[in-house]
């Protein structure tokens, strides 16, 4: 299994950013892009929200919203979503994480 420090190179590549770029205080749509994926990842590797934050330098709280935007996105069928979710699939690839697919529940159909 990757380290941590690992997983955050592995998501600064796929998502065309750095890992000082994640961890900082950038507030760009590629830096937050990033920033969630990892959130994603190291949800996905066992990490808790608050080990989360301080591996991103962020409050508990950004981490979740980070996390269900990311979901979100696994629901959207947007153009923009597509190409964020083969750049988290290849992230979570090179991460060996499987990622679940997700499945509609009963009331979201």
């Amino acid at each position: 299994m990757k380290t941590k420090i690992e997983l955050i190179e592995i998501a600064a590549n796929e998502f065309g950013s750095t890992p000082n770029v994640i961890r900082g205080k950038s507030r760009t749509r590629r830096a937050s892009y990033a920033r969630d994926a990892l959130s994603y990842i190291l949800h996905l590797h066992g990490c808790t929200h608050e080990e989360i934050s301080k591996l991103v330098n962020r409050n508990r709280s950004s981490v979740t919203k980070g996390i269900e935007r990311v979901n979100a996105r696994l629901r959207s069928e947007d153009s923009d979503s597509s190409v964020y979710l083969q750049a988290l699939h290849k992230a979570c690839f090179h991460a060996g994480i499987h990622m679940p697919s997700y499945k509609l529940q009963a009331h979201e159909a």
